[in-house]
């Protein structure tokens, strides 16, 4: 493990959803090559812990945060890489089932986003709500009351089917939670919930900004003592710019519905200090049409899918670079031997060639995307109201009454008329009077 506190560089831009830096001095400081390759560095090392997880027991992922949905992505990304390089055909055969198998393909995403409405709710309480609706999931706790109300936000806010709102596999008690991590609070806080409702055996990998820098002494501590039990792995970036960045940069949103918690809170005793964030997350899409002509639609993202596309090849470029680059060390290892007294030399030529041609095609696609987001004016992909375009005809479609607005750091906020909250809650009542096993159903194994 990594500890934050020894790798002391700090981020050399502090940039918040509400910055007035212009795109182009974003561009320079967060969305730049650099950040691309080092996003990539994390992905294959996050990639390589997952694989040895697998080997540990360890079959499912839980991913609470949206910031690192992009890591997920293009870790397994580089496991296909490194399949595609096997010699033979049976092992890139059996490599491919167990990546098949493996908890990129058994993933559970949970919004524990924090989005407190006043000074009487915490985020450790919304983390504490998240973690028993995440514990009821994992001990097939199908009449867990917070679970099944899980169930009634997705099926009657979110207007999903509920069976594919969770995967089939259903997490056990030995998951990998990946999280990403800035102050530290939100970890800590989500640290001693699962202590307090029972989850003690998953192991946490942890992405964490700025090198550790600014995490906080009294959280690093807390990490230090988790990774000291064998718990918790970190992995440190320069830049965790996917971090509270809106659909653009993260390929996915989070939904939060305010006043259908605090009728929850009023209503039942066991929701006293229940103040989840929200739903789930909507997948980023875009449909075929002329930029101007969509923005509004519910089936439209431009500019945002153009922006998470740009940014994803271009890490995805780049764990492709880095594996080449390991390639190239073992061939020419082959080839001369690592005792040679050139090998060193030699390696780093070659290294420094597939650097010097990752970065011109990583500048190259960030000139032509720049391009792209300059013809979209006045629209930018990172701006919130961009977010609330795009987030509020899908809310419509299912609640025509809504009222749409996105807090700082993008999360979909939607008010409710007063009798679409009363029917929810009546359906609410309804499901938990009933005592339903809400997780019987042959899907979930």
């Amino acid at each position: 493990m990594i500890d934050p506190k020894d790798v002391p560089t700090r981020r050399t831009c502090q940039v918040t959803n509400e910055s007035a830096l212009p795109l182009t001095a974003l561009w320079q400081n967060e969305f730049n090559a650099d950040n691309l390759i080092d996003y990539a560095r994390a992905s294959k090392d996050l990639s390589e812990y997952i694989r040895v997880l697998v080997k540990e027991g360890y079959r499912h992922l839980v991913v609470p945060s949206r910031g690192a949905v992009p890591f997920i992505s293009a870790a397994a990304a580089a496991w296909r890489l490194d399949i595609r390089s096997l010699p033979t055909y049976d092992e890139r055969l059996k490599e491919m089932s167990e990546l098949t198998y493996s908890p990129f393909h058994q993933k559970l995403i949970l919004p524990f986003s924090a989005d407190p409405q006043d000074a009487t709710q915490t985020t450790a309480a919304i983390r504490r709500y998240w973690s028993r609706v995440l514990a009821g999931i994992v001990r097939r706790d199908g009449t867990d009351p917070y679970l099944t109300f899980y169930k009634v936000l997705v099926e009657n806010l979110a207007k999903r089917n509920w069976l594919a709102a969770l995967p089939s596999k259903l997490p056990t008690e030995n998951f990998i939670f990946v999280d990403t991590v800035v102050s530290g609070r939100a970890i800590c806080e989500i640290f001693r919930a699962f202590e307090e409702v029972g989850l003690d055996k998953c192991h946490f990998i942890l992405i964490v900004d700025a090198r550790g820098a600014e995490v906080a002494q009294r959280y690093q501590r807390e990490i230090k003592a988790m990774a000291d039990q064998g718990r918790c792995t970190v992995l440190p970036v320069n830049r965790l710019f996917t971090e509270d960045r809106g659909p653009a940069v993260s390929g996915v949103w989070s939904t939060v519905y305010p006043q259908i918690l605090d009728a929850v809170r009023q209503r039942f005793e066991w929701a006293r200090d229940a103040y989840g964030a929200g739903t789930f997350y909507h997948q980023v899409s875009s449909s075929q049409v002329k930029p101007r002509q969509g923005i509004g639609t519910p089936d439209y993202n431009m500019p945002v899918t153009q922006m998470y596309a740009s940014l994803y090849v271009g890490i995805s470029t780049a764990v492709r670079a880095l594996r080449d680059a390991e390639a190239a060390e073992k061939k020419l290892a082959d080839q001369v031997g690592r005792e040679s007294s050139a090998f060193a030399e030699m390696l780093a030529e070659r290294q420094a060639d597939i650097d010097l041609d990752l970065r011109r095609q990583l500048e190259y696609q960030l000139m032509k995307f720049r391009e792209a987001v300059e013809e979209m004016k006045p629209y930018s992909p990172l701006d919130k109201e961009t977010t609330r375009i795009l987030a509020e005809p899908r809310v419509h479609e299912a609640h025509p009454d809504a009222v749409v607005t996105v807090s700082s750091s993008h999360l979909v906020r939607v008010t409710l008329p007063d009798s679409e909250i009363s029917r929810v809650m009546l359906e609410a009542e309804r499901e938990i009077a009933l005592g339903k096993d809400v997780l019987d159903d042959d899907w979930f194994r």
